[in-house]
């Protein structure tokens, strides 16, 4: 849990840092490897449950873009950003809405072999 907050914290940073246009660019480059640039940088990779696979660049569109803007929206209170800190699996709303989940992968093993 500390690491996805230490991502959250980071991905703002970056984002204001690169004034968003080079996140964007920077996160639309790696979506197809199921990560975003700050969990890139902290060896986080988002994987797809039911393919059991790393998470694809549309999935990943729609859960950084869709989702968390459609949550952000309904939401009128914080609770879906600590949703993680009592699900069993440790998914956060964007996370079930897409079926994905966050895991670690310092060893770069759930990297996606190249087309």
């Amino acid at each position: 849990m500390g690491r996805r907050f230490g991502g959250y914290l980071l991905e703002y940073l970056l984002v204001i840092c690169t004034l968003g246009i080079g996140w964007l660019i920077w996160a639309f480059m790696i979506f197809g490897g199921g990560q975003t640039p700050a969990k890139q940088l902290l060896h986080m990779r988002v994987i797809s449950i039911q393919q059991a696979h790393t998470a694809g660049w549309w999935r990943m569109f729609f859960r950084e873009f869709i989702a968390k803007t459609l949550i952000f929206f309904v939401s009128v209170f914080l609770i879906p950003y600590f949703w993680l800190l009592w699900d069993r699996n440790r998914q956060e709303l964007w996370d079930k809405m897409a079926t994905t989940l966050v895991v670690s992968d310092p060893a770069d093993r759930l990297r996606p072999a190249p087309a």
